[in-house]
């Protein structure tokens, strides 16, 4: 901890007063955290200071006190001091980073006299953007609802104007969301665009508003979204028209008239929350897009949850993403990310999010994947030499808008030299290439586009080898404006190089006078305060003393830096010299940042071609690599005539990659008409929720362009990915298991069709048994008989399997188990095959799996016990039910029988029976007396005789 900086004040008032103005700064939400910028270093006081404390440091000796006079404390009503924690500006970069994209924090940054001087929220990182470390792998996107409830019926129950401003890739969309009761819409609308933060109008003092208002704020968490309140009334929509196109740089291209007043208003918020008109860089820049939902597949929350899309930070959030991929693969990005650039990998976080429902599209994919599979020496090239010095033109281009300085403009003519490599490479291969077909398409979506925007950085590169040393950065990694470039920086360097050679020999005369070696010994510095200067060490130092002609400047651990008179002089006309360089360099590049930046717009083509062509080798890459070879799924259409999902040996790709993992291939087939409701059953650990798993983890691969881990595959494209799996409190907002199991069901009754997928896993557990079964089967029922689309539903109610029998379309699958009985007492060995068959399972394995994990024998049998009451309760039951009586006859002989037991009590005890109950033959005369009674039972006129059969049966 040695490495913090220490907090400095220049006396004590101003320590107590930055405290006092700490304490009288207005209210702010739980969910900001607040910092001081002091110049080099950065201050955190209060609850964020233990934040910090806990989330960066993990440890709470980096606390300090605050120094707070006592009347400060009883004015405040404080009872122990503050807390502070100091960063450097490193630390902060990474906090920044974590606490806005991970944790979906906000963040206010104040100057020493808490002056506010940036925001920053998980939407809007533009101010902070700068002090982030490292790159920002997922595109940044904010978005605004306008909500007006104007809707009668459940399917139109509300319009949601909807504009969200993506500020990675410079668009701005607009569009109508209707939508249900349960906001299933809104909640898919979220995870396809990525929002990272929901700006939504303050209705919390509408007692009308406030169940939809819970409903949607429930909606928004789930999608790992943070959600700001804003006034209701400046959802206005005010000039937003003549806004809009000037950001679009064409006002006729633009026609407003498509959009409704809904979206605008929306879209009004977002423009004055992000301050986009005040930075003349953004004008021009934009493009305004319309979405629709029905472009990609459906995806709720559960969905990317359950099939391990993303990994998941400590709040689910998936943010901190990066080039390459982990050496542990949790989660399907992982698996896919073999991304050698940071737009790559942003394309495959938003191409995830937005799984193609065009068949042309995804074949169009299949086919550019299967092109790279085959040219593996190209995939090499690209992968290995090309794709890694591609820089993420992105946060260039905001950096030069920025401070933008030579560095950055070398990396953009590194990047215009590398283009002109890879289309090479690209044109060579396709030449090559058999089919026409294929050639055309790598043509069309990779070569020319590459090519068309190639053409113009020439003049870009020409410019950069025209001014800029190249030489220089080469040999000593130095970013200078050529000397002979301009007249005035030639004569300022012919200058600085005279003094330096001066410097040089008297460096070297100090060390023939001194008699130290000048390479060792005698060090020449360009010290920060000091400027060109010598040092000796400590004990070398005794020979200055000497001679007089040299001034001690300033003694520290490495030394001391002296100098002469001359030297001295000379430094200083050197820097003096040195600033004037700069100044006239800082002049010309300046001008060389703003031609650059003028290339913009074709750099960001090129960026997003290149990211394209980073993906699919990624695919090929990953497809080619696994354990077992991907192959590519032959697709059919939405709203095929015979829609059809058939996977032969298909296998989880996720849990194939773990190490020690021999994964069990298994086969489905889901028919539209025929087996399109699948039941599976089968112990708790024998694979179920994989295996359902695995066909959703598939069936989202597929239509993303990538190829699947089946060894044949044929898959109708879906709408929706929608599932109901796990069963998790979540205590903190105030919503049970059941709760989350009702409000992931219902979401999946409002958004499934007939093209979707439905994936639910043990539906029911967070009730009553009862409860839970008779939900699951009415559930079950209204998907097969009114929905029709293709399920996968996991359980243990056994009694599921019954539903095959009333509907045509449904069909029983179960997880082998294989169990073998040695002859001993309990001990019965259960071996999980993990291979799926056609049936049902007909007992359930929980206290077998028990045994498996040695849960204690002793409360292991007395779980067989319980169980085999439960089971001769349950026959009881059903012979009852068998003997179809009416409840009044139940009723009566119920009555009849508690009659006759005590009459039959009171003849054991008058006879001196009961205390001799452990004799056989006494207990076989108590039987004998009690079917006696009931045959007596059976002959009054009052009693029906089926209960009494019936008691006859089950109980003698």
């Amino acid at each position: 901890m040695s490495s913090r900086p220490d907090l400095k004040f220049s006396d004590i008032a101003e320590e107590r007063g930055f405290y006092k103005r700490f304490l009288q700064l207005p209210q702010r939400s739980q969910n900001t955290i607040r910092l001081v910028d002091k110049s080099d270093y950065y201050i955190v006081v209060g609850d964020d200071a233990l934040f910090v404390a806990d989330q960066v440091y993990h440890t709470s000796s980096v606390l300090k006190d605050c120094k707070i006079d006592p009347s400060t404390l009883r004015q405040f009503d404080l009872q122990e001091p503050l807390k502070y924690v100091t960063m450097s500006i490193q630390i902060v970069g990474n906090l920044l980073k974590t606490s806005l994209l991970e944790l979906g924090k906000k963040i206010e940054i104040y100057d020493r006299n808490w002056k506010l001087l940036k925001t920053a929220s998980p939407g809007n990182l533009e101010q902070v953007d700068d002090l982030i470390v490292g790159s920002v792998e997922t595109n940044i996107v904010l978005a605004s609802l306008k909500l007006n409830f104007n809707g009668t019926a459940a399917s139109n129950y509300c319009t949601i104007g909807v504009s969200f401003v993506d500020n990675t890739n410079y668009r701005i969309g607009l569009f109508d969301l209707l939508d249900n009761e349960v906001f299933s819409n809104l909640e898919s609308c979220l995870i396809q665009l990525g929002i990272k933060e929901c700006l939504i109008p303050d209705l919390r003092d509408n007692p009308s508003m406030a169940n939809d208002l819970k409903k949607i704020l429930s909606v928004i968490d789930r999608c790992s979204c943070v959600a700001s309140f804003v006034k209701p009334s400046d959802f206005n929509g005010k000039d937003v028209e003549a806004d809009l196109a000037k950001l679009c740089g064409d006002e006729l291209s633009l026609s407003v008239s498509k959009f409704s007043a809904n979206c605008l208003g929306a879209c009004s918020v977002l423009l004055n929350y992000l301050n986009i008109m005040n930075n003349e860089a953004n004008v021009g820049n934009f493009e305004v897009v319309d979405h629709s939902l029905s472009q990609f597949v459906k995806l709720d929350a559960s969905a990317i949850k359950a099939l391990n899309v993303f990994p998941t930070g400590s709040q689910g959030n998936t943010a901190l993403l990066s080039v390459g991929s982990p050496q542990k693969c949790s989660s399907l990005f992982q698996l896919l990310n073999r991304c050698k650039t940071n737009s790559g990998v942003r394309l495959l976080n938003e191409w995830l999010k937005q799984p193609l429902t065009d068949i042309d599209q995804i074949t169009k994919r299949h086919d550019l994947v299967e092109f790279f599979m085959d040219q593996l020496e190209l995939r090499s090239s690209l992968q290995e030499e090309c794709l890694p010095s591609v820089p993420d033109i992105r946060r260039l281009t905001k950096k030069l808008q920025k401070n933008g300085n030579l560095e950055d403009v070398l990396k953009i003519y590194q990047f215009a030299q590398m283009v002109p490599v890879i289309s090479d490479l690209l044109k060579q291969k396709t030449e090559e290439v058999d089919s026409n077909d294929l050639m055309i398409l790598v043509k069309e979506v990779l070569l020319d586009p590459m090519l068309e925007n190639a053409n113009p950085l020439e003049k870009l590169k020409e410019l950069v080898e025209t001014t800029v040393d190249l030489e220089a950065y080469e040999e000593t990694n130095e970013f200078m404006i050529k000397v002979e470039f301009n007249e005035q920086l030639s004569i300022i360097r012919t200058h600085l190089d005279e003094l330096k050679d001066a410097i040089r020999t008297i460096h070297l005369d100090t060390a023939d006078d001194l008699g130290f070696d000048p390479e060792k010994k005698l060090k020449l510095e360009n010290h920060h305060l000091h400027g060109w200067c010598m040092r000796l060490t400590r004990n070398d130092a005794k020979a200055l003393r000497q001679h007089k002609k040299y001034i001690e400047l300033s003694t520290v651990k490495a030394g001391i830096f002296f100098s002469t008179k001359e030297l001295k002089n000379i430094a200083e006309e050197t820097s003096e010299l040195q600033k004037k360089y700069e100044q006239q360099q800082a002049s010309l590049v300046k001008e060389i940042v703003s031609i650059t930046l003028s290339y913009t717009p074709v750099l960001e083509k090129l960026s997003v071609v290149t990211a394209q062509l980073d993906i699919l080798c990624s695919f090929a890459q990953v497809s080619s690599y696994a354990p077992i070879p991907y192959v590519r799924p032959k697709m059919y259409p939405l709203n095929d005539q015979n829609r059809t999902t058939e996977l032969i040996a298909s296998r989880h790709p996720i849990v194939e990659m773990q190490d020690d993992v021999t994964f069990i291939s298994n086969d489905v087939k889901l028919v539209q008409g025929d087996s399109e409701f699948i039941v599976i059953t089968g112990p708790n650990m024998g694979g179920k929720s994989t295996y359902i798993r695995q066909i959703g983890v598939i069936c989202l691969m597929a239509q993303i362009g990538c190829f699947v881990p089946c060894d044949e595959a044929k898959i109708a494209a879906v709408d929706a990915i929608l599932c109901r799996v796990g069963a998790g409190d979540s205590q903190l907002k105030g919503v049970s298991t059941f709760m989350m199991e009702m409000l992931e069901t219902a979401s999946i009754l409002k958004n499934a069709t007939h093209n979707s997928l439905v994936i639910v896993d043990e539906l029911g557990r967070g009730t009553s048994t009862y409860d839970g079964f008779g939900l699951a089967w009415s559930i079950s029922e209204h998907i097969a008989t009114n929905i029709n689309c293709f399920t996968l539903f996991a359980t243990h109610f056994h009694e599921l399997t019954t539903l095959a029998d009333k509907l045509d379309n449904v069909s029983n699958m179960h997880v082998v188990a294989h169990i073998e009985d040695n002859g001993s007492h309990n001990s019965d060995d259960i071996t999980l095959l993990y291979k799926v068959e056609a049936g049902s399972s007909d007992q359930s394995f929980g206290i077998h799996v028990a045994e498996v994990v040695q849960f204690p024998s002793k409360i292991v049998n007395m779980a067989k016990r319980k169980a085999a009451e439960l089971e001769d309760l349950k026959k009881d039951n059903d012979s009852l039910k068998k003997a179809k009586l009416s409840p009044e006859d139940i009723v009566l002989g119920t009555e009849s029988l508690k009659k006759s037991l005590k009459v039959w009590c009171k003849e054991l005890k008058k006879n001196n029976l009961i205390d001799r109950l452990d004799d056989p033959s006494v207990q076989e005369e108590c039987v004998d007396k009690l079917k006696q009674q009931i045959d007596n039972l059976a002959r009054e006129e009052d009693t029906t005789s089926l209960f009494v059969d019936w008691v006859r049966d089950t109980l003698l």
